[in-house]
């Protein structure tokens, strides 16, 4: 039985870090995670492992795709989880501070997608893209115009891209998470981590999507903790 090729991004902390331990237990699966933490590539590409790779340097990314795919020539899903957070009022904003935050969150994902939609397309594993919007992505917060605004761009160009690779039987699903406890509420003392979704939790669900039938196109999905909106 052909395993299905897996890419998490973002795999260094996290909600990619949980979601690329998670796949690392399913035996039909074989995951590869990138994030500035990962280790060095090496000759051999290795699965269940996170490889560096800086998601603000174009040419990393670029080394990165070589690498895999003289490797493994295909790819059936590709997790997009990665992300910063940047918050405060927004005459506080500094130049460029704004402009890491949305090549962070908008940008690097649109050079990974040019790179990796051959292989994508050429899947026969019906593959599919996950992209990680946000509430924020949805609604808008005060203090948070810049987060708010990447977010929303991100679920823009998941819309965009689901009508325009339908034509390659290429699934994008978009998801709309509450508040995940991971590092980006380090600094909101205001929130309290015990009502939020656990990243284990929550890539739980993420995995979950591996498994869906070829005639399921989940487009959208709105996940939240039990007291909702925080």
């Amino acid at each position: 039985m052909t395993k299905k090729q897996v890419l998490v991004v973002g795999a260094g902390s996290g909600i990619g870090k949980a979601l690329l331990a998670g796949i690392k237990q399913d035996p039909e699966s074989e995951v590869y995670g990138i994030s500035r933490r990962g280790i060095a590539l090496s000759d051999q590409i290795k699965p269940g492992l996170n490889y560096q790779c800086d998601l603000m340097n174009e040419t990393d990314i670029i080394s990165f795709f070589a690498f895999y795919e003289t490797s493994l020539r295909t790819l059936d899903a590709l997790y997009l989880c990665h992300g910063d957070g940047l918050f405060g009022e927004i005459s506080s904003f500094a130049k460029d501070s704004l402009e890491k935050h949305f090549f962070l969150n908008v940008t690097s994902s649109f050079l990974i997608l040019k790179k990796f939609y051959p292989l994508l397309k050429s899947s026969t594993s019906n593959p599919f893209v996950c992209f990680l919007s946000s509430t924020a992505g949805k609604i808008g917060f005060p203090e948070s115009t810049a987060y708010c605004a990447s977010k929303h761009a991100v679920a823009g160009l998941a819309k965009s891209l689901r009508e325009e690779w339908k034509k390659d039987k290429i699934r994008v699903f978009t998801v709309y998470p509450g508040a995940i406890s991971t590092a980006i509420w380090d600094e909101r003392k205001e929130f309290d981590s015990k009502d939020m979704i656990s990243p284990e939790d929550f890539a739980f669900y993420l995995k979950s999507f591996l498994f869906l039938p070829a005639t399921i196109n989940l487009e959208e999905s709105y996940v939240l903790p039990m007291k909702g909106i925080l």
